[in-house]
Parts: C-alpha cells; structure tokens; sequence
C-alpha cells in the first residue's frame, strides 16, 4: 500500500492492480491506518 502523503491522523495511499476487472484510478483516505473499508476519492 504505497502512501501518497499524511495529513494528521489521515493517510491517502492506493493499491496498484485493485479488482478484477481493474477499477478507474482512485485513491483512498484512511484515518489511523489502511484497511479494506476506507473511503475511494
């Protein structure tokens, strides 16, 4: 999970090759740390 950066307790990262078929490119903000239910922007 590369994180792109951090602001306070939120992180922003993506996962590369996510899904199948590959869904559009996105990232996804966690507070604390990443998980499978964070929210896609």
């Amino acid at each position: 999970m590369p994180q792109i950066f951090r602001i306070g307790s939120y992180i922003v990262y993506f996962w590369s090759n996510e899904n199948d078929p590959l869904e559009p490119v996105h990232v996804h903000i966690a507070e604390g740390r990443a998980s499978a239910n964070t929210t896609k922007i």
